[in-house]
């Protein structure tokens, strides 16, 4: 049966010290699952994750179809948007999204079920959405993963 995002979980990888813990490179299932975590509360929308792909072609004059291939392939660009509340894991967001910090960092998505998915990358620089008088105060970060996604559905 297919489940909701309700009771989902985000979290980003953190030190010792509660900073967040730059990865630089790529990470197995057992490496993440051995991250230190802390959650970043009150999500309220995550965009697409995975692998965005271009497909190429050649046009010739011989041939009725263009023969294609597979081109470059680019990790998704999801936005996060939360609620705009004070906590541990809004502090380690923040702290990584600075303009000059050009780390990737670690994300898991944990939904309600137990499955897993851990993600890699950057996180860019936060923005505010505003709106209208029942709008509530929120902050939105762009990430750019740099891995493929890797899930644990243990």
């Amino acid at each position: 049966m297919a489940n909701t995002n309700i009771g989902a979980k985000f979290y980003i990888a953190v030190d010792s010290s509660n900073n967040p813990d730059p990865q630089a490179n790529d990470l197995a299932d057992s490496e993440f699952a051995a991250l230190t975590w802390v959650q970043v509360p009150n999500l309220g929308t995550h965009g697409d994750t995975g692998v965005d792909q271009n497909m190429v072609g050649y046009s010739t004059w011989d041939n009725v179809l263009n023969p294609q291939q597979k081109g470059e392939a680019t990790g998704a660009q999801p936005e996060v948007e939360f609620l705009d509340e004070t906590s541990t894991g809004m502090t380690a967001m923040k702290a990584a999204a600075s303009v000059s910090d050009q780390n990737n960092y670690a994300f898991k998505v944990e939904w309600s079920d137990g499955k897993i998915e851990y993600n890699r990358g950057l996180v860019g620089a936060p923005s505010y959405p505003k709106g209208a008088n029942e709008d509530f105060r929120r902050v939105s970060f762009p990430l750019a993963f740099n891995q493929e996604p890797v899930f644990d559905t243990a």
